[in-house]
């Protein structure tokens, strides 16, 4: 099987002409991309690219892979998007949120769920709240954010912390904790759906470069064999411990400060409380544990 986000470096490559245009569209390193795009020429086991003295070109094959390819990301963001729409009109729940964490969690209890839920993994944005519930693309939302008015509620469920992760060689290592300003003039690489957490870490630590990826998998290559700090909560902290994901480079360090920890809300229509009463207990409980 080949993986999606090979398709899509094709694609990109096909459109730019050059492996630093290809991965500047994608938002993601140059090696990356090329390492990327060999891996799919492998797959294929044909000859996709010319390779010349500082030139790469596709061939005749590369080019009608990458028409074919072009076809088939279309194909799937269809489906995805007649699925959704046919889960929204039988009685599934749609989720949604302004951060990740919520949504990170609720994709790994889902077992112990009996509602059937359809999770949007990209997040979405605060102003937006409230005319997707009330034209029902979302029964619930998860946010930093209360509201309370004749339609619509919101309940507390717990508090998401932030932390970071840093190797032996940054000067941080020894300390037990730190706070904001300590950050300033490091380099992070993270993830760009982090949603509310994005205006919080570049308000409050403005002095810092951040690294922001668009490819999950372009992430976790540079998470591996980088020695950039990283981002983590007691949210993903919790779940790569409950799926044994181990990071032996980094240490856990907490961030001791004020904007640190945000309130986690999740809101939904009146109408619709019965319905999501159960999956808002078992997600509060979940996080009462893991945020004492």
């Amino acid at each position: 099987m080949i993986d999606n986000y090979l398709l899509e470096y094709l694609v990109a490559f096909a459109q730019t002409g050059t492996i630093a245009g290809a991965a500047e569209q994608l938002n993601i390193t140059q090696p990356t991309v090329s390492r990327g795009l060999k891996k799919l020429e492998t797959l294929l086991d044909v000859k996709l690219f010319d390779r010349q003295p500082q030139k790469l070109s596709l061939t005749a094959t590369g080019k009608f892979t990458a028409q074919r390819a072009r076809i088939l990301l279309q194909q799937q963001h269809d489906f995805k998007k007649a699925v959704q729409h046919f889960a929204s009109k039988n009685d599934y729940l749609r989720i949604a949120g302004t951060i990740p964490g919520p949504l990170l969690l609720l994709e790994n209890i889902i077992e112990r769920l009996d509602n059937q839920l359809v999770i949007e993994t990209k997040t979405i944005l605060p102003n937006n709240i409230e005319s997707l519930l009330h034209n029902h693309n979302y029964a619930l939302i998860f946010s930093a954010h209360e509201i309370q008015n004749a339609d619509i509620e919101s309940r507390f469920i717990g508090m998401e912390k932030l932390a970071i992760k840093i190797t032996k060689f940054n000067p941080l290592y020894h300390r037990a904790t730190v706070n904001f300003n300590d950050l300033n003039g490091h380099e992070f690489v993270l993830s760009d759906n982090i949603g509310e957490w994005r205006k919080i870490i570049e308000q409050y630590i403005s002095n810092a470069q951040f690294l922001y990826q668009a490819q999950p998998e372009a992430l976790r290559e540079l998470v591996r064999y980088s020695n950039f700090p990283i981002f983590k909560t007691n949210i993903t902290n919790y779940l790569d411990e409950r799926l044994a994901i181990i990071d032996r480079k980094r240490k856990f360090i907490p961030i001791n400060d004020p904007h640190s920890a945000i309130e986690l809300y999740a809101t939904y229509l009146k109408n619709d409380r019965q319905k999501v009463t159960p999956l808002i207990s078992e997600m509060t409980k979940i996080l009462t544990q893991i945020s004492d």
